[in-house]
């Protein structure tokens, strides 16, 4: 039996049915490049090209694409039907995200993932890494997702997006709008940072170091971004932390990335995933968040 995600044959169900890449990103709410990487994977699983791609004409199916398309509707439909009955019954599908990741990363794809299957249930665990390492090891959640540079001890775990840190600060802080700023300039100004003892806060001042930054003066420390956020604003000091956590900030000028002399740094969001049997949604929801880190990305 062919190995493949219900997600992969959505989408290629929509290429076909939608008669091309473009449409059925459109139809899917999703960006035309991961359609195509979903086609490609396919064809890489089943060993042969699905469409004849002929220049200014819709893609058409070739014999190993028309053969999949009548197992993928079969496969969707009995998939339809068993979502059906568990509707009936009600599904619960619990995860655990660290509050960064919840808050900043997981909005969107969430409200998608509510609208196409409402008949599942979320139940959602935000806390420090620790806590939902410990929540999903115990067996209390089917999913994991947290921010690290790299593998997780403990945990078996697949990237789903990688997000670049960054050096933020109000806009009348001393240091905007100067360019390449030496790093050993930090240590002389305030530093508001996330808990020191925290993964998080141990993980970001590991990279400092790495990168040859010195230590910093930490006036105040926060578990949440929110209140970070609100004590650069009130001039307290710089931060380190996700840029994406505070895009709309940066896009409005309410805060600003320093230009320090660093090669980038970047954390990945990984998931580690429950083998429950009988819950084709966990699957789903990975491949809806994988998408929407695609589309930004």
């Amino acid at each position: 039996m062919l190995q493949v995600t219900p997600r992969r044959l959505e989408v290629f169900v929509a290429v076909v049915d939608h008669a091309g890449f473009g449409a059925a990103a459109n139809a899917l709410n999703i960006a035309q490049p991961s359609v195509s990487a979903h086609i490609r994977a396919l064809e890489d699983k089943v060993g042969s090209p699905l469409f004849e791609r002929l220049p200014g004409q819709a893609p058409r199916l070739t014999d190993a694409g028309r053969t999949l398309y009548t197992y993928a509707q079969d496969t969707l439909e009995r998939a339809k039907s068993i979502s059906a009955q568990l509707g009936q019954a009600g599904t619960r599908l619990r995860f655990a995200a660290q509050r960064s990741v919840a808050t900043s990363l997981l909005r969107k794809p969430l409200e998608s993932f509510s609208a196409r299957y409402p008949h599942v249930e979320l139940i959602v665990h935000s806390g420090t890494f620790e806590e939902v390492h410990q929540l999903f090891t115990s067996g209390a959640v089917d999913l994991a997702f947290v921010l690290s540079p790299g593998e997780v001890q403990g945990l078996h775990t697949s990237v789903l997006g990688r997000y670049r840190l960054a050096f933020l600060a109000a806009p009348d802080h001393p240091l905007a709008g100067r360019s390449r700023i030496p790093r050993e300039e930090l240590a002389r100004h305030p530093f508001v940072a996330a808990y020191r003892t925290s993964y998080f806060g141990r993980t970001l001042s590991q990279m400092l170091r790495e990168a040859g930054v010195p230590p910093l003066v930490i006036r105040s420390q926060a578990q949440e971004i929110s209140m970070l956020r609100e004590m650069m604003l009130a001039g307290m000091g710089i931060s380190f932390g996700l840029r994406r956590s505070v895009h709309k900030d940066l896009a409005t000028g309410t805060l600003v990335e320093l230009d320090v002399d660093v090669d980038p740094m970047y954390l990945q969001l990984r998931v580690a995933r429950s083998t429950r049997a009988g819950l084709p949604e966990i699957d789903r929801l990975v491949e809806m968040v994988r998408e929407a880190e695609a589309q930004v990305a």
